[in-house]
């Protein structure tokens, strides 16, 4: 980002003049253009846009650097070719720039099944609901000359859980200890934020634990990626679950890895103990770690597939955890920052 808070002006050709647009890439970007840059104000064809095009977006000009990737269940990381990453040529900021792209199927979960599709609209209707709210991505939607709805979303750098809770390598116990407190506060904190976004009537849609990032700036953990739609708000909370195991587990601990680095404790465990969402993987953890405090524990057993006391809403979770904290001592110990009322 630029500390220069007067952004230079175009000329009076407007943001597309060729020298301006070359000047600036060269002076944010470090790349140089040659040749006639490339102006893109349709977005429609996402698989032709490359880095070092130049998107005109409700004026604004910014330079493609790349696309965006994602990893999933131990895939190597594949290339998002609707979503780009892009800097501002006005102001040198970073954006994730989300061009439209549509997508539906179903999951399944204990029997049920969600019907889901990736939805601009949505999205964009999320981000104007939580434009003040501090544990969600900010941004906005703009129309290209295509009519396709673009969500123009600030950059986060930090990593995200999943990544944050993966590069830790202190035993559990010690993770318990040290670690927990601060990651469970503000995992609390992402909480409430689903909670206030079903309040509004709105889901998230994609609840998953790389799409938390903790923000190496402000501090807070910020929910990203909300472009799916569901027919219910049951899947997010679901999907809460998935996140409050990988954070209470250190990890995830599933039935395969405990066969080979703890095969003595399968004896006390059965379908019951599973993830109703993932069944290979352990959600009654306290069968592995005892050391775990029970109050935790119990929210597990929850979201797990022989529980009988699921949780029907996100502020119910909310109430839980935070009275299970307050229990444990830990707001004091916990460091997330925290909107005022």
């Amino acid at each position: 980002m630029l500390d220069d808070p007067s952004p230079p002006t175009p000329p009076e050709g407007g943001s597309q003049d060729s020298e301006f647009l070359r000047k600036r890439a060269l002076e944010v970007a470090g790349i140089e253009l040659t040749g006639e840059p490339r102006v893109l104000r349709d977005t429609s064809n996402f698989m032709a846009i490359d880095r070092g095009d130049i998107l005109e977006l409700d004026g604004h000009p910014y330079l493609v650097r790349g696309n965006e990737r994602e990893g999933r269940f131990g895939i190597d990381d594949q290339p998002k070719y609707w979503v780009k990453r892009a800097v501002s040529l006005l102001n040198g900021q970073v954006y994730i720039v989300k061009l439209v792209f549509l997508e539906s199927f179903s999951t399944g979960v204990n029997g049920e099944q969600y019907a889901c599709e990736r939805s601009a609209q949505k999205e964009a209707q999320v981000l104007d609901a939580v434009r003040f709210h501090p544990n969600f991505m900010h941004g906005r939607g703009v129309l290209d000359e295509g009519g396709n709805l673009v969500r123009i979303v600030d950059f986060i750098e930090g990593p995200t859980l999943l990544e944050y809770v993966g590069g830790l390598t202190m035993p559990h116990e010690q993770y318990v200890e040290e670690t927990l407190p601060q990651l469970l506060a503000q995992t609390h904190d992402c909480i409430a934020g689903i909670a206030y976004l079903h309040s509004e009537g709105l889901c998230h849609g994609d609840i998953r634990n790389d799409h938390i990032i903790l923000d190496d700036h402000s501090g807070w953990a910020r929910w990203i990626d909300f472009d799916f739609t569901r027919p219910s708000l049951a899947f997010d909370v679901w999907s809460l679950g998935n996140v409050l195991n990988c954070v209470l587990a250190k990890g995830f601990v599933s039935f395969h890895g405990l066969r080979t680095s703890r095969p003595e404790v399968l004896g006390r465990m059965s379908d019951d103990d599973a993830s109703a969402f993932f069944p290979h993987r352990l959600m009654n953890l306290d069968k592995v770690y005892p050391h775990l405090p029970q109050c935790l524990s119990a929210i597990l057993r929850r979201f797990a597939s022989g529980s009988c006391a699921r949780y029907e809403r996100a502020d119910q979770i909310v109430d839980d955890l935070g009275a299970c904290m307050h229990a444990l001592g830990w707001w004091r110990r916990g460091s997330s920052r925290r909107p005022h009322a």
